[in-house]
């Protein structure tokens, strides 16, 4: 192993031993808090989620394409987005998040519109340059949620959703940068895998126990 992917690597394992003990933190703060049980509305669009982001991260962590295959990730991230609208319509039919349920629900189609049309484009193995636009835009978006999450009463748990939204933000903006041509694909292929744990993976497994036990959230 070179030096550089050694120094990478280690870099990579500190970021996720920091954000794994600012869960455990998170999680002993909002043991005692109440809890709204949004689980059933969440868990499975993340999960999703994560197997799309999960995919996407390992392909571009493999920029010779020697293991990964693009028109298979693509269907895996095409089919993810589509499989997202049924729970955001229900979501929105139900108000299953309360007042706040337009407001996430908003945020969660346009990443669906995302995935859908970068499925697309890998699929048919066309141009991103585009997309990559998008991507920016939605990255900015999303540190606008960011900062509502962090300063909605400046709590620990909004503080950690704030924190998913930022990792949003900066991995969209990599991954536009990406599609225009003007970033490392190692880079983002580390950013997105981490995103898919820290801002998928983990959170779904924590909205799928109990209320009560569900953390930060």
């Amino acid at each position: 192993m070179s030096q550089k992917s050694f120094l990478s690597q280690s870099f990579l394992t500190f970021v996720m031993c920091f954000f794994f003990f600012l869960t455990l933190f998170c999680n002993a703060y909002a043991a005692n808090q109440t809890q709204i049980a949004v689980g059933k509305w969440i868990a499975p669009i993340i999960y999703l989620g994560a197997f799309a982001l999960l995919s996407q991260g390992f392909m571009h962590l493999d920029p010779e394409r020697k293991k990964a295959n693009e028109k298979t990730v693509g269907v895996i991230t095409l089919v993810v987005g589509v499989m997202w609208w049924p729970f955001l319509i229900a979501m929105i039919s139900n108000e299953g998040l309360g007042p706040i349920t337009n407001f996430v629900a908003g945020l969660a189609g346009m990443y669906a519109f995302f995935f859908m049309v970068l499925g697309i484009l890998e699929i048919f193995s066309l141009p991103k340059k585009s997309l990559g636009g998008i991507a920016i835009l939605i990255g900015w978006l999303t540190f606008a949620y960011a900062l509502f999450w962090l300063l909605n009463g400046l709590k620990i748990s909004w503080a950690y959703h704030a924190s998913i939204a930022f990792v949003w933000f900066v991995a969209m903006n990599l991954a536009g940068l990406l599609m225009q041509g003007r970033m490392n694909e190692k880079l983002v292929g580390w950013v997105v895998t981490f995103a898919a744990l820290y801002t998928f993976a983990i959170p779904a497994i924590l909205w799928s126990l109990p209320a009560g036990m569900q953390g930060p959230f």
